[in-house]
């Protein structure tokens, strides 16, 4: 089974205002050339490219940015209910986290309760970008109330697109609600790029926390090296892969790699020989299998 981690739905006519000038950036900071190909999230276009691509099944993440961005008539509610109608009509392919920031408090509280008891979400989307350090006491009762709930829950680490805050993104941020919330597990996003060594070391102490490789084509493609350098590391500190996850962050990425394109690239990975010669552990294919699915049935309770 091959599991997507982190896969993004939108339309075309949701993109507006402020989250048009968000993807503009994406473009622009990844050197890529169709700003049109950003905007097609479309589910229809996910699941065809999953199919393509062998993946059994993709996890959705809707995103509450309003404190941040304006947000035109779309929304976080209403974003919920766009991947909930999703989620209805692909209920065999698609795995549905709520977008919910944690100032919204008890409101924030009752629509992570209505996503899940009544759309049948599996998890919890937090969206750091937006501006709040994850670990603030304030926001226990929404985490209380995910491991009630018995959902998994993702959180943004690492970089961003512009015009949004870096420093509310770090993976140490994590640590804290992992500890105090050991019913729940953890998903760091992006393994926490720049901050790599920081979202590992989060993993390793902490049993229910994992990590996910989206976003992690264009470096990739730059310096083919540094992920399996990453893997590498993970598998020294934890004694294998297990905590590391596929995913994509569709369909930010398709220009750089096919969601085909990265299933291969993780599956064709080579030790580099340099890494050979530094006597790093090589990445086994039953390794490769567990990143792309095997780790997720532990992480999201599949």
């Amino acid at each position: 089974m091959i599991v997507d981690a982190h896969c993004h739905m939108w339309m075309e006519e949701w993109v507006e205002k402020d989250m048009l000038k968000v993807l503009e950036s994406v473009k622009e900071s990844l050197g890529l050339e169709d700003l049109g190909n950003l905007m097609k999230g479309d589910v229809e276009r996910l699941v065809a490219e999953m199919d393509e691509a062998g993946i059994d099944k993709a996890v959705i993440l809707p995103l509450d940015f309003e404190f941040l961005y304006e947000a035109g008539d779309l929304t976080y509610r209403d974003y919920n209910d766009r991947v909930g109608e999703a989620l209805a009509a692909w209920p065999d392919r698609l795995i549905a986290f709520a977008g919910v920031d944690p100032r919204r408090g008890k409101a924030g509280v009752l629509e992570l309760r209505r996503c899940v008891e009544g759309m049948g979400f599996r998890g919890l989307k937090l969206w750091t970008i937006a501006g709040f350090y994850p670990d603030d006491d304030a926001y226990y009762p929404l985490y209380a109330e995910a491991e009630r709930l018995g959902i998994t829950v993702m959180v943004h680490t690492g970089l961003g697109p512009g015009y949004s805050y870096l420093k509310t993104c770090r993976p140490v941020y994590v640590d804290k609600i992992a500890v105090d919330f050991r019913g729940v597990n953890f998903i760091l996003a992006h393994v926490g790029n720049p901050w790599v060594e920081e979202a590992l070391a989060v993993a390793m102490k902490n049993p229910n926390v994992w990590v996910n490789i989206s976003a992690w084509q264009k470096g990739h493609s730059l310096f083919a090296m540094g992920l399996y350098q990453m893997l590498s590391q993970a598998r020294l500190m934890h004694g294998g892969v297990h905590k590391v996850l596929f995913g994509t962050d569709w369909p930010l990425f398709t220009e750089v790699y096919s969601q085909r394109e990265w299933v291969e690239t993780v599956r064709g990975l080579e030790q580099p020989m340099a890494m050979q010669v530094m006597g790093l552990p090589e990445i086994t294919s039953e390794e490769k299998e567990m990143i792309l699915g095997g780790n997720a049935i532990a992480a999201l309770r599949l």
